[in-house]
């Protein structure tokens, strides 16, 4: 019996085994004779989903994270095999997580009920989403990793929701500021601003952290535009990273576009190396495909 990655959401069964819902599918394309026993399951078993994150830590940084009290009710996950898939709905473009080989992403992917997300792929993972959800505008992405942390020098104040307003005019400045933005990680304490001539010009904070998994992702990274040029970027990152590091975190990591050269330099001075490279975009459930939805709901 072999799996494949192909379309298999023809003649879709659904059967309850006790309290867990699976989904047994077969191919509906021909591929050399295959029959696919794929079932997908919505997971809620914490050291469950923990297991298998941290067979990709790096790459299931972001959803680590979401493992926390308060994150964890605001994330649905499947499973299929030791895949893993993560819609979180904790912010407005509600990320679109998958770990697993290419045939474990389709499978999961075509059976989500999520019409649109900020989906996130790795590149073999990126023809099994084919037929299934598309892309809106596609961006190429390298994670970086602090690895030598390097302090620079300058003067930085901590932002708390206190400042939310401030911040989120500053990114109102410029294309793409704080898209994924939310209140609540003001409250996280690792958010750092720099000001000139009593204006906030430059951000810096995490999209999330867990000390309970030692892992937190740096972002909402923001410059004015016509402070650009200044190093207020390294600056507030790099104070960021610091105060994580005091705080014991052992993963700390970015994403920065892979065609952001001046950006990536700036986060090598800090101490940052590129460990990876993946796609990430808001994408789309591909227009008369639908879901093979699970018998427990979404």
């Amino acid at each position: 019996m072999t799996a494949c990655s192909n379309n298999r959401t023809g003649g879709a069964k659904a059967q309850k085994r006790g309290q867990t819902h699976f989904r047994y599918a077969r191919c509906r394309l021909k591929c050399h004779k295959c029959v696919c026993p794929l079932f997908t399951q919505r997971l809620h078993d914490k050291s469950e989903i923990r297991r298998r994150l941290n067979l990709d830590r790096e790459w299931s940084l972001y959803a680590l994270a979401d493992l926390d009290d308060g994150m964890f009710e605001q994330s649905n996950w499947w499973s299929e095999g030791d895949g893993l898939a993560l819609v979180f709905r904790g912010i407005e473009i509600c990320p679109i997580f998958v770990l697993g080989d290419a045939a474990s992403t389709h499978s999961l992917l075509a059976s989500l009920p999520q019409a649109s997300g900020y989906l996130n792929l790795k590149p073999h993972q990126v023809d099994a989403a084919a037929g299934i959800y598309r892309f809106r505008e596609r961006h190429q992405m390298q994670r970086m990793f602090l690895e030598d942390a390097k302090p620079r020098a300058g003067r930085v104040e901590t932002l708390t929701s206190a400042h939310r307003n401030e911040i989120e005019r500053l990114y109102a400045t410029g294309d793409g500021g704080g898209i994924a933005f939310a209140a609540f990680q003001l409250d996280t304490g690792f958010f750092r601003g720099i000001r000139r001539k009593g204006e906030l010009v430059a951000v810096a904070g995490v999209h999330v952290i867990s000390r309970n998994e030692s892992v937190a992702g740096l972002g909402n990274i923001f410059t004015r535009p016509d402070c650009r040029g200044q190093g207020l970027a390294q600056t507030v990152t790099s104070a960021v990273a610091m105060a994580l590091k005091e705080a014991g975190i052992e993963t700390i990591g970015l994403n920065v576009e892979h065609t952001n050269s001046a950006a990536i330099r700036a986060y090598e001075r800090i101490g940052f190396r590129a460990h990876f490279s993946y796609y990430e975009g808001l994408a789309d459930r591909v227009s008369g495909v639908h879901p093979s939805t699970l018998p427990d709901g979404t």
